[in-house]
């Protein structure tokens, strides 16, 4: 069952019931004065108007007793700090109310003795001034709840029996109304006590919630890298804070008072942080640059605010937060960057040079004198094989230098003008202006010139060269994608013509790439079509005059060509990775066929270096060897200097397993390459043989008669044994018989012609052909001998 007390306390927090009662007596304090003088008042009144009507020492003793205890609830006041530090919120009240119940007592005890001593007037101010202290009660005490309760009750009861004594109607009447207000008056306390006490308590919550909300922001701007900031409604800076001051570098003196937006550059995000500010709109995440600082590295800031609660009070018309987000700004510019620029040279890349490129055509002038460049690096697959990617990339940083230098010498630069790395070793080069043909075309032959020097790249110097391209608007296209594609062609021309030169695009350079694609997709379909064959020229033993072997070589009859010479078909083949089918079938059929010889005749096969990277060669030389049953020793590979220039290494360790199953292993092409004299002493081959080139002046120049002498004498030095190509006189063979070389080849002893036009047996069917599966371009075609 819930108590009067449980009631009258049911609005305080548990814990806070000491907190309630000291503001409950500090209120009250405040009035105390006024409820003193007002009883003082009230009792000089009475005495003055009752003066005469009863004993003077009656009157005396009454005032008496009111002075008293007036003075004492002023005392109770006047210490009521160090009274309630000593003895409790709780203990006060009760004193307070204990006093006030002896003021009651004293003042109801008056009004009913005076009120038969009275004639109607006085009566009437006796009645006056008990309804006074009973609705002044209601105001004067209405944080003492219990004691302006008791209060009214004892002067309401007072009041109501002296007026009843008289004994007449009205009194009755008065005293039902007077009963009334009092009960009225004690529920109007209750609740004025009520109301005040959720104030107070409201107001305490409300306080501790502003103070955690400081001490939270406090440590958010020491701790965090983020900060506040207020402004007025004239947009000035207000009560900035020290981190605010050391981010602007602005003391605070200097920093309050100044306008929030000339803290920014000038530009469209300034202008709507104005706008938002004028409207008083809220903004969030607004990103804004410093004004320039000199000596500093850009700055930007991220702000987000809204319009103060509550008016303008304090003078704070927007409150908000900033942050630091130069980091995120120069990512995104570094992401910007790389999105546009290559990582490697720092030139822009193939998007950057297309978006430009395409705005260029769509300008109607700039596209009648626009010219695309294409630049491709000669030999750089080369380079990077041989001497590593790390190496390749400081090649090509080389290369985009040299290239810059050339470009900026030439007086290009500026707008519709720029220079792009595409990828890999491709480079382009557009120009726009009045002179950007006549300026493309001296820039090509300056940059095929300057580009022929050597490199020096970390101890390595190394020859390379450019070929370039050009496709000249409107006459080579009026649009990016025509442009490029003709300028492509214009680079392939240059390339197909031996490099290190320059092609501006003509009408028949598509036809001539048509040609060449077409011509690939008959490559691609000729084996398994059954229209490759082997041929086979004989090998001569010098000192017997015999056939000691033969060198097979591939042909295509072609049913929609005719015979096509190797010439034509094996650059394209090696270009395309299509030698790779190519050569395994040639490794098979020519077994196939040496295995049908009645004599145990040699039968020698090229290999080109795009063969050499292949991880079927050592497969298919092997299963052939087990499905032919043929001696590993009558079966012969012919590299040139090319397959041990690109990936030695992995191609030694082949030519060893070559070695290791029997096979012989002869360096073709000899004295042609930079570096012969090496490859012999790293690898022990079984055969040299002497390029063609030496022996057709064999007879008119004294130094390839040097040549080929020294040549002879190396190679029977070392035990190997030596093959001139290409003998057509029986001058040339006696001079070679007299140098010591040990076996020829050539005209003088034979074409190239089918099998059974040199063997014994009938010519027989080749084994068949597999399908050559799509394989993607490895490398340009290298400085090879074709079959």
């Amino acid at each position: 069952m819930v108590t009067k007390k449980e009631r009258l306390y049911a609005v305080i927090p548990a814990g806070l019931e000491d907190w309630v009662a000291n503001r409950l007596v500090r209120a009250h304090i405040r009035i105390l004065t006024a409820l003193v003088l007002g009883h003082l008042l009230n009792a000089g009144a009475i005495a003055v108007a009752f003066y005469g009507r009863i004993p003077t020492l009656a009157l005396f003793l009454g005032c008496t007793a009111v002075a008293l205890v007036g003075a004492h609830r002023f005392w109770l006041g006047q210490g009521e700090r160090k009274r309630l530090s000593r003895i409790g919120s709780q203990a006060m009240v009760r004193q307070l109310e204990a006093n006030t119940l002896a003021m009651a007592l004293i003042a109801s005890g008056s009004i009913f003795a005076l009120m038969p001593y009275g004639g109607p007037s006085h009566q009437l101010m006796l009645a006056v001034v008990g309804m006074s202290l009973i609705g002044a009660a209601g105001y004067t005490m209405r944080t003492l709840p219990r004691a302006a309760i008791g209060y009214i009750a004892i002067i309401a009861v007072g009041l109501i029996a002296a007026l009843l004594g008289t004994g007449t109607l009205t009194a009755l009447a008065t005293c039902i109304l007077i009963g009334a207000s009092a009960l009225l008056l004690c529920r109007m306390a209750l609740t004025a006590y009520t109301l005040f006490v959720v104030r107070i308590v409201r107001e305490r919550e409300r306080n501790s919630s502003i103070e955690t909300v400081k001490m939270l922001l406090n440590d958010f701007e020491d701790q965090g890298s983020d900060w506040l900031f207020e402004i007025d409604r004239d947009r000035r800076i207000l009560g900035a804070s020290k981190h605010f001051s050391d981010q602007t570098g602005l003391a605070p003196e200097n920093l309050n008072g100044r306008l929030f937006e000339n803290l920014f550059q000038t530009g469209p995000e300034c202008a709507q942080l104005v706008d938002h500010l004028v409207n008083r709109r809220a903004f969030r995440g607004l990103a804004l640059q410093l004004a320039q600082e000199d000596g500093r590295p850009p700055r930007w800031w991220s702000v987000s605010a809204r319009p103060a609660t509550g008016g303008t009070r304090n003078g704070v018309c927007f409150r908000g937060v900033i942050s630091d987000v130069s980091a995120e700004k120069q990512a995104e510019a570094r992401v910007r960057h790389m999105a546009h620029y290559d990582a490697l040279t720092g030139l822009p890349n193939r998007l950057m040079f297309n978006n430009a490129l395409s705005r260029m055509v769509a300008d109607e002038v700039a596209s009648q004198r626009l010219v695309v460049m294409l630049i491709d690096v000669d030999h750089f697959k080369a380079v990077n094989d041989s001497l590593g990617h790390p190496i390749g990339d400081q090649f090509l940083r080389a290369v985009s230098s040299r290239l810059i230098e050339g470009v900026t010498k030439s007086g290009l630069g500026g707008e519709g003008h720029i220079l792009a790395r595409l990828g890999g070793d491709e480079f382009a080069v557009m120009m726009a202006g009045e002179d950007s043909a006549d300026h493309a075309i001296r820039l090509a032959q300056k940059l095929v010139t300057k580009m022929a020097e050597p490199f020096l790249v970390s101890g390595h110097q190394i020859m390379s060269g450019v070929s370039i391209g050009l496709a000249i608007a409107p006459f080579d296209g009026q649009s990016a994608e025509a442009l490029q594609r003709n300028a492509d062609l214009a680079l392939y021309c240059a390339k197909d013509n031996g490099r290190g030169c320059w092609e501006r695009f003509e009408t028949g350079m598509d036809v001539a790439v048509r040609e060449r694609h077409a011509m690939e997709r008959d490559l691609r379909n000729a084996l398994a079509a059954g229209e490759m064959r082997l041929f086979f020229q004989p090998l001569v033993d010098v000192s017997t005059g015999k056939q000691s072997g033969f060198e097979a070589l591939i042909r295509w009859e072609s049913a929609a060509r005719g015979l096509v010479m190797p010439d034509e078909f094996i650059p394209l083949a090696e270009e395309t990775g299509l030698i790779v089918p190519l050569g395994e079938w040639v490794i098979r059929a020519a077994m196939a066929e040496a295995v049908r010889w009645t004599e145990p005749l040699t039968v020698a096969v090229n290999v080109s270096p795009v063969q050499m990277r292949s991880p079927g060669l050592l497969p298919t030389i092997i299963n052939s060897l087990a499905e032919t049953s043929l001696d590993p020793a009558r079966f012969e590979v012919e590299i040139t200097e090319g397959v041990l220039l690109h990936e030695s290494e992995a191609n030694m360790t082949v030519l060893h397993r070559m070695r290791d199953l029997g096979i012989k292993v002869a360096l073709d092409d000899f004295g042609t390459g930079y570096s012969s004299l090496n490859y012999l002493r790293t690898f022990p081959f079984d055969k040299i043989k002497i390029d063609r080139s030496f022996v057709n002046d064999l007879e008119n120049r004294e130094d390839c008669r040097a040549i080929v002498s020294a040549v002879i004498g190396l190679a029977n030095n070392l035990g190997m044994v030596t093959l001139a190509e290409g003998v057509e006189d029986a001058a040339q063979l006696e001079q070679l018989r007299l140098e010591g070389c040990s076996m020829v080849q050539g005209y003088l002893f034979g074409k190239a012609m089918p099998a059974g036009h040199y063997t014994d047996s009938e010519p027989r069917d080749l084994p068949d052909a597999e399908p050559i599966a799509r394989i993607e371009p490895d490398e340009p075609p290298g400085e090879r001998k074709v079959a």
